[in-house]
């Protein structure tokens, strides 16, 4: 799968069920600090008798690094391994600032031209 191929997606509200057999979930909030700090999981489902059960791996926790550097770096590893969607949510930005989620991969493939 190319990184192009990679849909990312505003990640659903907390209580909210994500029906996807397989994703990246990628958060950015502020530690103590005010510095950006990034969790990155794969989430996948799978089928186990008769239920379905999750699988959450966390590949990284309180990483320093901003959450454009964690989303490409999520798009890149979920393309290597066929995973077709990165959830994402940034809670670094203010209050009513826009956030742009393809915005990271734009700005990658732009600069690597």
């Amino acid at each position: 799968m190319k990184a192009s191929e990679v849909r990312i997606l505003p990640a659903l509200d907390p209580g909210d069920s994500y029906v996807d057999a397989a994703f990246m979930l990628v958060e950015t909030a502020l530690d103590d600090n005010g510095d950006p700090v990034t969790t990155m999981e794969h989430v996948a489902s799978r089928l186990v008798g008769d239920k379905t059960r999750w699988q959450v791996v966390t590949l990284g926790q309180a990483v320093p690094l901003s959450h454009a550097a964690a989303l490409e770096w999520a798009v890149s590893f979920a393309a290597s391994r066929n995973i077709p969607i990165v959830y994402e949510r940034d809670s670094t930005l203010v209050p009513g600032q826009a956030a742009a989620p393809n915005a990271g991969a734009t700005a990658h493939s732009s600069a690597s031209k």
